[in-house]
């Protein structure tokens, strides 16, 4: 039997979903080389929270070892997740590790202090980086009977050939159009971000509006709900490193820039437009201007494929399905993709058409609704009535959406587990929609399938 020649993956975009998929395919002897804009992810300067099913991916790496590295930087003592009106009352409360195996496969913290975890492992195990250049060009080489492999060109003129090319260079991804053949149909979905990130000093320790953030023993994890306004806050580090998100209604044109310098002002007017309590404003007014930033929140339809007419470019990540924050599933879908295109592709024997087809199916129906979800859940948030009965009722409306057949998912297993028959489906040319023959998405975004069976303690319990 003739040996098979490693794949070379080319991966555009090292966010976390390019890293998994680098990572993943070279642990499984796959060559990877990763292209990326940014010089570094030092400056990646917000929150980014990773639930189990992305945590359980980083739980395997090095036999836990960068499970571990991570959790010294992370939220580590954290007790419980509270939601409350703007004025600070406490409408629900939930544990923050939900089940005690949850604990190394839940993390949450700074982006570029995460990333620079997970980079440093991609680099140890032998993925390459050509970090600085941006990519402007994708080619897809035409059919495999052509000879011709995916590439991409760079701004600096530099061309990447590989078996495989793969888009995970965010929402802004240029291969909807040259790899899909879409218009850029980017739009606003109506709301920005407003999102910073600062040290604590001895100073604001001496405010005692901010005992709650400084608190060396508890990191906090708490969000507050106004109308069409809600923000997050998370504190660890031993009450030394705060970070927070306030989402805000927003039509202001996304034409030349989705990210801009955030103004104190602004964030402040829309705290007292909220009836926001005050130790809120006085964390505001601490946060340098520097690292404030206004972020437009821009919504995706969904793609009917993610795939070249080759089938090998795929897209994956936010490029394939933009998720909002309110999903609290775009960091770990992306992840999914990258362990699911990594065994299709090493399982695919060689065959990058047959892996790609099989990646696409099994993540497709489950990022999409898990992608429909950033909307509903951002609207329970926004559209709440506080003087009814229904708040009363159901408290859990607020709840960041953790339901178990998407936390406990393990992607590694389900893609082995399904990938020998979705094979047959594709060499068959079994007909149907993407829907139809991909996996179903195991569950909805219900108020009902929020709850987890989980319910907030009380004295004597």
């Amino acid at each position: 039997m003739t040996r098979r020649e490693p794949l070379h993956i080319v991966i555009v975009g090292a966010g976390f979903g390019g890293l998994t998929a680098a990572i993943e395919c070279r642990k499984r002897g796959m060559n990877v080389t990763v292209i990326e804009t940014y010089p570094t992810s030092q400056t990646f300067g917000d929150i980014i929270d990773f639930f189990p099913n992305g945590g359980r991916i980083i739980e395997r790496w090095d036999k836990g070892r960068v499970g571990r590295d991570l959790m010294r930087i992370c939220i580590n003592q954290g007790d419980r997740f509270q939601y409350c009106k703007a004025d600070g009352a406490i409408i629900w409360e939930e544990d923050w590790i939900l089940e005690p195996h949850h604990y190394w496969r839940q993390y949450a913290g700074h982006r570029g202090q995460l990333h620079k975890v997970i980079l440093d492992y991609a680099k140890e195990i032998g993925v390459e980086f050509a970090f600085g250049d941006r990519v402007v060009q994708y080619i897809d080489g035409g059919s495999t009977t052509t000879g011709l492999k995916p590439s991409v060109v760079t701004a600096s003129g530099k061309t990447y050939v590989g078996d495989i090319v793969v888009a995970a260079d965010g929402p802004r991804s240029i291969a909807r159009q040259q790899v899909l053949g879409l218009p850029d149909t980017k739009v606003n979905s109506g709301y920005a971000i407003f999102r910073a990130y600062f040290s604590l000093t001895d100073e604001h320790r001496k405010n005692p509006l901010f005992a709650d953030f400084c608190d060396p023993t508890t990191d906090m994890t708490k969000l507050w709900v106004s109308k069409d306004l809600h923000m997050l806050v998370y504190t660890w580090n031993k009450g030394k490193d705060i970070g927070w998100v306030l989402t805000h209604k927003d039509t202001e044109d996304i034409g030349e820039s989705w990210s801009f310098p955030g103004k104190k002002e602004d964030v402040l007017a829309c705290l007292a437009a909220g009836g926001f309590e005050q130790k809120l404003v006085e964390m505001v007014q601490a946060t340098p201007e520097k690292n404030l930033v206004d972020y437009k929140l821009v919504w995706r339809d969904p793609l009917a494929t993610w795939l070249s007419p080759s089938a090998r470019i795929t897209l994956i990540g936010d490029a394939a399905h933009c998720h909002l924050p309110t999903s609290a599933q775009g960091g770990s879908q992306a992840m999914e993709d990258g362990v699911a295109l990594a065994v299709a592709l090493d399982r695919a024997g060689g065959d990058v058409p047959l892996g790609l087809r099989v990646f696409e199916r099994i993540r497709y129906n489950r990022s999409h609704v898990t992608h429909m979800a950033s909307t509903s859940v951002r609207d329970g948030y926004h559209n709440v009535d506080w003087d009814g009965d229904a708040i009363k009722e159901n408290p859990q409306v607020l709840n960041i959406p953790r339901p178990e057949w998407v936390i406990e998912y393990d992607i590694a297993t389900e893609s082995e587990k399904h990938f020998d028959h979705l094979a047959a489906d594709v060499r068959s040319y079994r007909p149907g929609t993407i829907q139809e023959l991909a996996l179903p998405a195991g569950g909805d975004y219900g108020v009902d399938s929020r709850k987890v069976g989980h319910q907030p303690k009380t004295e004597g319990k």
